[in-house]
């Protein structure tokens, strides 16, 4: 796919990628299919709507004068060296989007007690498997993959691909299978890192092994267990506090104790147990880190509707693993992409933010009108977790016909200010 050396909006989306594979170790000379040409392919492929492989080889054959075949096209997806290749170059942009994230885009940067801690949205995601996937025992299993979204940064990452044998894979197991260097996701060596994950992620006795690591999980507590309760800890005058009933101290397996949070959400007067294996974090921070699992699920539906990736490109898992990372890579060059445009063209998606505004408006007065107190972090984070179709509409028509980048900003300005009419 040819990104053009003008001042595009398709040079500019690409720049954080070019940037990485040209510091990048795994790629090699190939004229057939040079890596320059297959890594923007494959981001490509995302932000665009096609119906399968051969409908992408064939756009890039006509519109951008690309000499990829079907038969290179899904080689290189097969190819181990390829697949070094494109989980440098997600690490390479995955890092550009950590480091160019501040105080004003991290809604963690005012609790210092998270000073130290990496936080992380971990879940699996699961979309139709690739046209010729083999059945296994008579079924075709659906394509499974391990997601990690930065909740500082909003940067995702592939954790790994799922690896069923006779049946679906089960969350506990992927994770289970990764060594704690690949569940740190980098992270420096006296960094903690927290995966929120919903109940799917449970296994007591693995997250105290986990602990030692410096890892260290959230969840909510299952509907059947039976703990026993060990203590209870006073809860502080914080109004982060707001909502929390109880911080508990339980015995759940083995002599593995864990802390268990019991907190009512002020709008819906719901009552939730969060349970996790850290015990110095305020626990209504515990419960708003939680909440904000919601962000991965956000991105997974952007993925899935917006970006209408829903189907496995090929069978093997390098193809597999590559796809993935390649949902990471436009993920990540898209909220570059935004914050590029909020930096240095005074642009947003402002009827985004009015929409959020208006709708957490209609939250507090349900929390006063059932005489209840507003959880302030809930109220204060504004931050929207996914792009309009109108922006990735945009985008799509900026790279197929090479929009300048001060024409695409004219174009953008009025699709941020109001829906289409």
């Amino acid at each position: 796919m040819n990104t053009p050396h003008e001042d595009t909006v398709v040079a500019r989306f690409f720049a954080p990628a070019k940037a990485a594979l040209t510091a990048a170790k795994s790629k090699r000379e190939c004229k057939s299919y040079p890596d320059h040409d297959f890594i923007f392919g494959g981001i490509g492929r995302v932000i665009a709507v096609v119906q399968s492989g051969r409908d992408w080889v064939q756009r890039l054959q006509a519109q951008m004068n690309s000499g990829v075949t079907v038969a290179t096209f899904f080689q290189a997806l097969g190819s181990t060296r390829r697949h070094r290749l494109t989980q440098e170059v997600a690490t390479h942009v995955r890092d550009q989007v950590d480091q160019d994230c501040d105080a004003s885009n991290d809604p963690l940067a005012e609790h210092p007690e998270l000073d130290g801690f990496e936080v992380y949205a971990s879940d699996g995601h699961y979309q139709a498997a690739a046209t010729h996937t083999k059945p296994v025992e008579g079924k075709i299993q659906a394509q499974g993959s391990f997601f990690s979204l930065n909740l500082r940064s909003h940067s995702l990452s592939l954790l790994d691909i799922g690896r069923p044998k006779n049946k679906k894979e089960h969350d506990m197991s992927a994770l289970k299978r990764l060594t704690p260097a690949e569940l740190r996701l980098g992270a420096k060596a006296k960094t903690k890192v927290i995966h929120v994950y919903d109940r799917a992620g449970i296994d007591y006795h693995q997250w105290f092994k986990w602990k030692t690591k410096g890892i260290y999980f959230i969840s909510r507590e299952k509907a059947n267990s039976r703990p026993l309760v060990i203590g209870e800890i006073p809860i502080e005058d914080d109004p982060r506090n707001t909502g929390v009933l109880s911080d508990e101290r339980i015995g759940v397996f083995a002599g593995v104790m864990i802390r268990r949070i019991r907190y009512q959400d002020p709008a819906s007067g719901e009552i939730f147990s969060f349970i996790t294996n850290e015990f110095t974090l305020p626990p209504g921070l515990i419960a708003f880190l939680y909440k904000l699992r919601w962000d991965v699920e956000k991105s997974f539906d952007e993925k899935k509707n917006k970006l209408q990736e829903n189907k496995a490109w090929a069978t093997s898992d390098e193809a597999k693993s590559q796809q993935a990372h390649f949902v990471c890579m436009a993920h990540n060059l898209l909220v570059l992409l935004e914050r590029k445009l909020e930096r240095e063209e005074g642009l947003r998606d402002d009827k985004l933010y009015k929409k959020r505004l208006k709708r957490m408006e209609q939250i507090e007065k349900k929390i006063r009108a059932a005489d209840r107190t507003p959880n302030p972090m809930v109220l204060k984070c504004n931050r929207i977790t996914q792009r309009s179709l109108q922006f990735i509409r945009w985008l799509r028509n900026a790279i197929e016909s090479l929009t300048s980048w001060c024409d695409g900003v004219a174009q953008l300005r009025p699709l941020m200010a109001k829906y289409l009419s």
